[in-house]
């Protein structure tokens, strides 16, 4: 892809929050992110970040350049991209947002196999836990649990995940199993954004009980719940295979936890490029087409 340095190095930064973070997502040395913005200040003559040891600020004329530039690079990228485009063959970037924690065994087949029948498409994949803009972030597609699309947006259903609480065998065997949730004990709490999504779309209104620890991360609570700390209430998927080695244990199966939908995000422009199209219909396929392991497909 030929690069707009270094106006869009300006605005990936911006949309990164960072020189670092904008680095990492286009392939290059914060050294050099910081020498293109430096230059292109040089060049216009003016300030356009404020900068501190950690953190940055736009200045008046950075914010202008940015909401002037931002959507002109998006267009001129992709017709860029789109000239590429000959005798049918796709090619250009996408990019795709996938939570932090998300198994991405068939991700990584769907990929594969895609990138198999068309060499000339590449991608790049941020995992993340934030929801991203889809047009601000100039994100083509998102895979996100249980998320509702903007009006501007299209969303196609790939999974039903199922929830479970979990605990360890030496957990229970020091600490007793307990007869309901509100008597849990050393539980493992999610942050309050994805605790309080639970209470509600999970468990049906039921509040979950206080945390002994709170955690980010649905990798961090299954290891912290298989080392005995607690116990936790995770996606089966991620659970399955200690169950099955007889490590873990699920509780509470009269419960009747409610199952959260993944969901495929993408925008719904008009001008959509046709590499994000098709590869929108190749994952839902594939996603249908393939068993998961802990998961329900729809």
């Amino acid at each position: 892809m030929m690069k707009l340095d270094p106006i869009q190095t300006f605005v990936e930064v911006v949309r990164a929050g960072g020189f670092t973070v904008a680095g990492r997502r286009t392939g290059t040395p914060r050294s050099t992110v910081s020498l293109q913005v430096r230059m292109l200040e040089k060049t216009l003559g003016v300030r356009l970040l404020k900068r501190s040891t950690r953190s940055f600020a736009l200045t008046d004329e950075g914010q202008r350049l940015y909401e002037k530039a931002s959507s002109a690079v998006d267009d001129l990228v992709r017709a860029l991209d789109d000239l590429r485009v000959e005798d049918g063959i796709l090619g250009g970037l996408i990019r795709l947002t996938i939570p932090a924690d998300f198994p991405t065994a068939l991700l990584a087949s769907a990929i594969t196999s895609f990138t198999q029948a068309h060499p000339a498409v590449r991608f790049q994949i941020m995992s993340t836990n934030a929801v991203l803009d889809l047009v601000r972030d100039n994100i083509d597609i998102a895979v996100r649990v249980g998320a509702n699309p903007a009006q501007t947006a299209i969303e196609r259903r790939l999974l039903d995940i199922e929830w479970a609480f979990y605990a360890s065998t030496s957990w229970l065997g020091r600490k007793g199993r307990p007869e309901n949730i509100s008597e849990l004990l050393d539980f493992i709490s999610p942050q309050p954004v994805l605790r309080g999504y639970l209470e509600r779309h999970v468990l049906g209104g039921v509040c979950l009980p206080a945390g002994a620890i709170e955690v980010d991360s649905h990798a961090m609570a299954r290891d912290l719940m298989l080392n005995g700390f607690g116990v936790a209430l995770l996606p089966q998927g991620l659970c399955q295979d200690a169950v099955m080695t007889g490590n873990a244990e699920p509780l509470f199966p009269q419960a009747g936890l409610r199952p959260t939908r993944l969901n495929l995000t993408f925008p719904n422009r008009a001008d959509m490029v046709p590499r994000v199209r098709v590869f929108a219909d190749h994952i839902y396929a594939h996603f249908q087409g393939e068993p998961s392991v802990g998961h329900r497909r729809s």
